[in-house]
């Protein structure tokens, strides 16, 4: 029995302006424009470490040239606005530790 593979294909879409791009992958060695096109693609990759459990994460984004870059960066160093913010009661500690004195 023999196997073939006819068909393997990737797509990226950059995380700056939105370009999605799809390549076949199964004879892509052979053409090298393909190759090049892929090589103008980069992955920006963030390590972020969670200072309440020390978990270590990392975020990653695809940008489709170096214009785009920059801004895959920016948007992985700003936290999401749908994360909900940590409500400390400020006061409420400093009056307890007020009271602890």
């Amino acid at each position: 029995m023999s196997k073939l593979i006819t068909s393997q294909k990737m797509e990226m879409t950059c995380e700056a302006c939105g370009t999605k791009k799809e390549w076949e992958l199964i004879g892509a060695d052979q053409d090298p424009a393909i190759l090049q096109e892929m090589q103008l693609w980069y992955t920006v990759a963030r390590k972020v470490i969670d200072p309440r459990t020390g978990a270590l994460t990392q975020l990653m984004g695809d940008a489709c040239g170096l214009e785009c870059v920059s801004v895959v960066a920016v948007k992985l160093a700003v936290p999401p606005q749908d994360e909900p913010a940590d409500n400390i009661d400020l006061a409420s500690l400093r009056a307890k530790n007020f009271q602890a004195n």
